[in-house]
């Protein structure tokens, strides 16, 4: 094994995708070729071969809308829902809080503490 086929250190990784229509955009991975590149791929087939990530970007952006894809709407929750979220979470950091500090008000120990 030469070292223009051996995968990318982990950090010359890269992968950008959508499962929902099988198109990704990847570097330095198993399924693309070793060479710096990035790489659009469509149902496990190599389609495009770019040296900058804008311009892959700029392809697969491309190919999401020809495949007539979008993302489903994002659905918010009602406002009733994000005021129980909030005291929930205002609850559990004040829990926490308590707790971090507890510490502090024991009465120390020993052997005569509970005489």
């Amino acid at each position: 094994m030469t070292s223009s086929d051996s995968p990318a250190p982990a950090t010359d990784r890269y992968r950008q995708g959508m499962p929902v229509i099988d198109l990704y955009i990847e570097r330095g991975t198993e399924r693309v070729p070793a060479d710096g590149g990035y790489h659009v791929l469509h149902e496990g087939e190599l389609v495009g071969s770019f040296r900058s990530l804008r311009a892959a970007q700029r392809d697969y952006h491309h190919r999401q809308e020809t495949l007539g894809y979008s993302p489903p709407p994002c659905v918010l929750p009602s406002i009733e829902e994000r005021l129980r979220n909030e005291d929930l979470e205002r609850d559990l950091m004040r829990s926490a809080s308590y707790w971090a500090e507890s510490h502090r008000f024991g009465g120390g120990g020993g052997k005569l503490r509970h005489r």
